[in-house]
């Protein structure tokens, strides 16, 4: 499809005269963005989805492609007026992967994040923060169930020493300061 200037409802193509490289493919409604379309900025940032009134809403996929045309995956999931809303999977530059809840472009909700170095947390998210209820899984085996609040260990929990040690106590902003370690029977 070849990007000219069209009516204000359908289907066509816009290139943006800010430097000529960003460029919008797809549907339109009163001259805004509506129904399904691809949008790619001049930095490289392509959004393929649904839009509404001009902003993204509904299913859609934000990726990035370098100068030597490799592709990277930034998000991939549902959108509300713009914003990253609802069910989706966020990739991060140092390998980290989050899928879960989203509310006004934050983690916010029940959520899985896979963490470059190892670590794993399953639980509740509260303005892009581990909040609620869950479970921290560490790379060396060690694992923590129980509260936690603006991203810390805080409130009551029990961690996993290995295999082999159990810690019961309560946390403030990740310290223990009281615990029941249970001397084990040989």
């Amino acid at each position: 499809m070849s990007c000219h200037a069209g009516g204000g409802s359908g289907v066509r193509c816009l290139r943006y005269p800010a430097g000529g490289h960003g460029r919008y493919q797809g549907k339109w409604l009163r001259n805004q963005h509506h129904g399904y379309g691809v949008k790619s900025s001049g930095r490289g940032l392509v959004y393929e989805g649904e839009w509404q009134r001009g902003q993204r809403h509904g299913y859609g996929t934000m990726r990035r492609q370098s100068p030597d045309g490799q592709v990277h995956r930034l998000y991939v999931g549902q959108w509300r007026q713009d914003r990253r809303s609802g069910e989706g999977k966020q990739y991060y530059d140092d390998g980290s992967v989050y899928f879960g809840q989203w509310q006004m472009n934050k983690r916010h909700g029940r959520g899985i994040q896979w963490y470059a170095d190892g670590r794993i947390y399953v639980g509740e998210w509260l303005q892009d923060a581990m909040h609620g209820r869950g479970v921290l899984f560490s790379a060396n085996g060690n694992r923590y169930v129980g509260e936690f609040q603006e991203g810390c260990k805080s409130g009551a929990g029990c961690f996993y020493h290995g295999q082999d040690r159990i810690q019961f106590g309560q946390w403030v902003k990740d310290i223990c300061k009281s615990s029941l370690l249970p001397v084990l029977q040989e």
